[in-house]
């Protein structure tokens, strides 16, 4: 008459694992994509995003901007700017 000895905690957690387990597949298949949902929809936003960037007037500044054809940068203006009242060249 010896019944098998069971540990209520272990059971407790594998019955968790198995209800979390079961709701995670329910998400997925409520809320997932697949794969080739996820191409088609990369593809569709890199079609528009072209079709977009081809009807811009001007290109964007930024990193990926090629560059201007502006001869003077930055650096060049502020060496050609006139020295003001506080330079040291004015001074005599």
């Amino acid at each position: 008459m010896s019944a098998e000895i069971i540990n209520l905690r272990m059971v407790r957690k594998q019955k968790n694992r198995q209800d979390k387990e079961k709701t995670a597949e329910d998400n997925r298949r409520k809320y997932g994509r697949s794969k080739a949902e996820r191409e088609a929809a990369r593809q569709r936003r890199e079609t528009l995003d072209a079709h977009v960037d081809g009807h811009l007037l001007e290109k964007p500044d930024g990193p990926d901007a090629e560059p201007s054809d502006k001869a003077t940068t930055d650096a060049d203006k502020t060496e050609a700017e006139p020295s003001g009242p506080g330079s040291s060249g004015d001074r005599g």
